[in-house]
């Protein structure tokens, strides 16, 4: 979901997940409950279902500590994709409760965003 090919990561149809998510449902509410951080508006093309598209889906969202796009908030919803373990863990440590104090001036907003582009 980056502008350009990234080696280092899996192309979105090929990062079906291993085993199931038995809470996805709650870390989707989880990711829908971050903080916006960078707005993109306009829709962009489902990568999987192109008669499918998702309202600014470049969009970024913040729990403080991780950020993610809007479209892989979709695409975890909607399809069996692999997501980092990393995260879930952090996710799950959390009680699934996002925090509401997030620093949108914090430089690793503007890092993360430079690195998208």
């Amino acid at each position: 979901m980056f502008r350009t090919a990234r080696e280092e990561l899996p192309a979105l149809r090929e990062s079906g997940a291993g085993e199931p998510i038995e809470d996805r449902k709650l870390v989707v509410r989880y990711m829908k409950a971050g903080t916006p951080v960078f707005d993109v508006p306009g829709d962009v093309s489902d990568l999987i279902d192109p008669a499918k598209s998702i309202r600014s889906g470049p969009s970024l969202v913040s729990d403080g500590e991780w950020i993610w796009r809007v479209d892989s908030i979709y695409y975890l919803e909607n399809y069996t994709v692999a997501i980092p373990a990393e995260f879930l863990d952090h996710v799950r440590g959390r009680n699934y409760q996002v925090s509401g104090a997030i620093d949108v001036a914090d430089p690793r907003f503007d890092a993360a965003i430079a690195a998208y582009f």
